[in-house]
């Protein structure tokens, strides 16, 4: 049992050190290369490793990654949820949707299962999830509020959800168009308004604001 477990982790490990092909995040948008959001800096200011461990993954639990696109995230909670766990990678970008599929079966993240997912329905399995994750996702959904609302029918019992995105400003990175993105008080008021209490807003990150509810 201990060497599957090693096994798994090493095969995890080698998942993360995979070179990706570089892209210009603060070309935030839709369609172009599977990789575009896998910036060769990327790691530097979106600290991956903190943000997964703010969020409490446990061993076991299903874990829906909402926006995935190549699975930045994805890929980080395979490895935080274990060979008894899940990720449901889900995405509107069916290419990149299939990039990612390839390349967890190529590393043997057999945990990883990838949605082809409509604007305004995930197509999450019903009270199945244990944390819904967005990150630089909210500001690209136009009825928020709705989304969040439908998206509890979807939560295992103590279920959260975590949202990552932008701070409304100029940024080196992220969306150029300050309209374009979401501010921490629209996000939050939209996060309260569809039956969530906030948990806790994780500081630390240098361009991002966090925050972490749960349905009341």
């Amino acid at each position: 049992m201990a060497c599957l477990k090693a096994g798994f982790m090493l095969t995890v490990l080698a998942a993360l050190l995979v070179t990706m092909a570089p892209s210009a995040l603060a070309q935030h948008g839709h369609g172009g290369s599977p990789t575009r959001y896998e910036s060769e800096d990327r790691d530097q200011w979106q600290l991956p490793e903190k943000v997964v461990a703010l969020l409490e993954i446990k061993e076991g639990m299903t874990v829906a990654d909402i926006g995935s696109s190549s699975g930045y995230f994805s890929r980080r909670f395979s490895a935080a949820v274990g060979s008894s766990g899940h990720v449901l990678a889900v995405d509107l970008d069916k290419k990149a949707l299939q990039w990612l599929a390839a390349k967890a079966k190529e590393l043997g993240l057999g945990n990883i299962k990838t949605i082809l997912a409509e604007p305004d329905n995930p197509h999450l399995p019903n009270q199945k999830v244990d944390l819904v994750f967005f990150c630089n996702t909210l500001h690209h959904i136009g009825n928020r509020i709705g989304y969040l609302e439908e998206l509890k029918g979807s939560l295992a019992p103590g279920a959260r959800v975590a949202g990552v995105d932008f701070l409304k400003k100029e940024l080196p990175v992220g969306p150029r168009d300050i309209d374009h993105k979401l501010s921490r008080r629209k996000a939050y008021n939209a996060i309260r308004e569809a039956g969530y209490r906030v948990l806790r807003e994780p500081q630390g990150l240098p361009y991002q604001y966090f925050i972490i509810a749960r349905p009341e």
